[in-house]
């Protein structure tokens, strides 16, 4: 089956997702993660072989890792969107087989992009990507996650920061940027098309929430409560469809939905 054309963005600004392949993670542990981010460094402020700088081939202005999945919102500069992202990829396979002893792919098919052509989607964007480990549950505040360009937004900028968060926001004070990004009284932020580009099918819907579960994704009605809101967060997160989620578990849309979004329940209650 050919694939799509990917989708023109006017701004030159992106959504992209890098996600293992077969679901499986991309980083084993810290140095993974940390040699991730020297190769966007990389990108973002390149130099040539005598060390002189030069034009940026891209501006990241957020990004999140998580386990089995990358998420950037960038800009193109010197390079086209699908030129720095093989820089990437290439590099960061390149490192991770030979450091792990393995051999073949570990990114599922080409990355997914999706144009971002105004302020609005791109701040909600901006609080998706740093509010996805609290929606995972991996931590409570995208503060606490260590591997998000959050802190670069919030803290001391480092000596060679990864972001270009001066662009977009130069005439923002700080504190309205972390209130803005923070702020997810709307309830689950997602965004508008990305998921539906990449949309998994229901057999590898099944085998991922099987893993998730341990053993049979029939168990999840069963288990504990708590359990079972984690598990539900973590494969929305991954990219199941809740009304997908709902199907092929069996679970009511509406329970998934409130999962999600908890602060809904009492407007209705």
């Amino acid at each position: 089956m050919p694939r799509t054309s990917r989708q023109h963005s006017d701004t030159g600004v992106y959504h992209v997702m890098l996600r293992g392949i077969d679901r499986q993670d991309i980083f084993a542990d810290d140095q993974d993660r940390g040699k991730f981010l020297k190769i966007l460094r990389a990108v973002t402020s390149p130099k040539d072989n005598e060390g002189k700088p030069l034009s940026p081939y891209c501006h990241i202005h957020a990004y999140c890792l998580m386990d089995n999945h990358v998420h950037l919102l960038i800009a193109e500069g010197a390079e086209d969107i699908g030129t720095v992202m093989k820089r990437i990829g290439v590099s960061y396979v390149s490192y991770f087989n030979k450091r792990h002893e393995r051999l073949g792919p570990l990114f599922h098919d080409r990355f997914r992009s999706e144009p971002v052509g105004d302020t609005g989607y791109f701040i909600t964007l901006l609080r998706y990507i740093h509010q996805n480990p609290v929606q995972a549950e991996m931590v409570t505040s995208p503060s606490q996650y260590r591997w998000s360009s959050w802190r670069e937004y919030t803290s001391t900028p480092p000596a060679q920061p990864i972001c270009a968060h001066q662009l977009p926001f130069a005439a923002l004070p700080w504190h309205e940027l972390c209130e803005m990004v923070l702020n997810v009284s709307d309830g689950h932020i997602e965004p508008h098309s990305l998921i539906e580009q990449g949309r998994m099918t229901d057999s590898e819907a099944r085998k991922l929430l099987n893993q998730l579960c341990g053993e049979d994704l029939t168990t999840l009605k069963t288990m504990p409560k708590n359990d079972r809101k984690l598990i539900i967060r973590k494969a929305i997160s991954s990219g199941i469809n809740m009304r997908q989620l709902s199907r092929i578990t069996g679970i009511e849309y509406r329970s998934i939905y409130l999962v999600i979004n908890p602060k809904q329940k009492n407007r209705h209650d």
